[in-house]
Order: structure tokens, then C-alpha cells, then sequence
């Protein structure tokens, strides 16, 4: 139990640790592309969706380093940190109801399961042992 909650823990760490950094390389490599703090206007819709995009992939990792640190039950793990992205996703959309279009915010929390459980499928027993899916198919068990 403890390794579970150490792993969901670890993984949203890794999440947000990145976020921020990649906040920090736009800022530095692309003056002007982000609004300044305090300022009421939204960053492009390019730049929104690169964002999105980017989030993703890191949704993704942190569900591979969340299903690694738990070693087992990636999927269920995964799943978990996923559970407590839409959760914090939530809150931080009633904390910042007006500073992002709603279209981005809903995006960001419809994607955080999925993106997840894809990342901890990477880290999956099947995917690390490529006889599973032949022995499965000719009904072997394991």
C-alpha cells in the first residue's frame, strides 16, 4: 500500500517537475509567447495546443514512472495517477475559471486518464515480454 501511494506520489512529482521546466524553456526560448503573470489574456491558440500537446507526453511519462515505481499493477496504478490528475485538474479549473478557455481546461482533465493508463500500458509485463502475445494466442497459460 505504502509503494502504491510513494508510486501515484512520485509519478505526479515528475509531472509537475517537468511542467515546469518546459513553462520555463518556452519562456526562455520564445520571450513573449506566455502571458505575463497577472495579465488577462490567454497565450494563442497555437501555442495552447502545443501545450496540450506537450502535456500529453507528459501525462504519459508520468504514468510510465508511476507503473514503474509500483512494480506491479501498472495499469491500476496508472490509473490511480490519472484519478488524481482529473481531481487536481478539477480544482485548478474553479481556481482559474476565466484565466484559460474552458475548451483547454476540459481538454487537459478528459485527457489525464487516458494519457495515464498509456503510459503505465508502456510498463506493462505483456509489453516487456514479447512471447506473451504469442503464447496468449495459442491459449497457453501463464
Amino acid at each position: 500500500m505504502v509503494r502504491s501511494v510513494i508510486a501515484v506520489v512520485v509519478g505526479y512529482m515528475v509531472l509537475a517537475v517537468a511542467t515546469i521546466a518546459k513553462f520555463a524553456a518556452i519562456q526562455a526560448l520564445f520571450p513573449g509567447a506566455l502571458p505575463a503573470p497577472g495579465e488577462d489574456i490567454f497565450p494563442s491558440t497555437f501555442w495552447l495546443l502545443a501545450i496540450l500537446t506537450s502535456d500529453v507526453a507528459l501525462m504519459i511519462a508520468a504514468g510510465f514512472v508511476t507503473a514503474m515505481v509500483a512494480g506491479r499493477s501498472p495499469i491500476v496504478h496508472a490509473a490511480a495517477l490519472g484519478t488524481m490528475m482529473v481531481a487536481l485538474g478539477l480544482m485548478s479549473m474553479g481556481m482559474h475559471w476565466l484565466q484559460e478557455p474552458m475548451w483547454y481546461q476540459i481538454t487537459l482533465v478528459a485527457i489525464a486518464i487516458p494519457a495515464a493508463v498509456t503510459g503505465g500500458s508502456l510498463r506493462s509485463p505483456q509489453r516487456a515480454d514479447p512471447t506473451w502475445a504469442n503464447e496468449r494466442a495459442r491459449g497457453v497459460p501463464r
